[in-house]
């Protein structure tokens, strides 16, 4: 039986996962800041107070959003682990192999 795995192409996907997770702390670091900009800015009262406890919780470590970036930046590192040990495998199998063909060829 042979197992074909492309390394290239986990790692590939392991970079978008990246490039994905990177643009989503960007982006809630920028919300953030746009957030916190408005409720200094004299936003008063109830709404503003119930939005920011919202926010807060959105923009939490262990909010879903959070929960969620942290699952795929694990995910990518384990793609990442397996397109190491793949290519690896792929690599001595190949030199195992000439090994045998001039062990065979003597």
């Amino acid at each position: 039986m042979m197992i074909e795995v492309n390394h290239r192409t986990l790692r590939e996907v392991a970079a978008a996962i990246n490039v994905y997770c990177t643009a989503q702390d960007s982006e809630m670091r920028s919300a953030d800041t746009e957030i916190q900009l408005m409720l200094v800015s004299g936003w008063l009262g109830m709404d503003a107070n119930e939005f920011k406890r919202k926010w807060a919780g959105v923009n939490a470590s262990d909010s879903t959003a959070a929960k969620f970036r942290d699952s795929l930046k694990n995910y990518g590192e384990c793609l990442t682990a397996c397109a190491n040990e793949y290519e690896n495998a792929q690599v001595e199998s190949v030199n195992a192999a000439g090994l045998l063909m001039k062990l065979i060829n003597r």
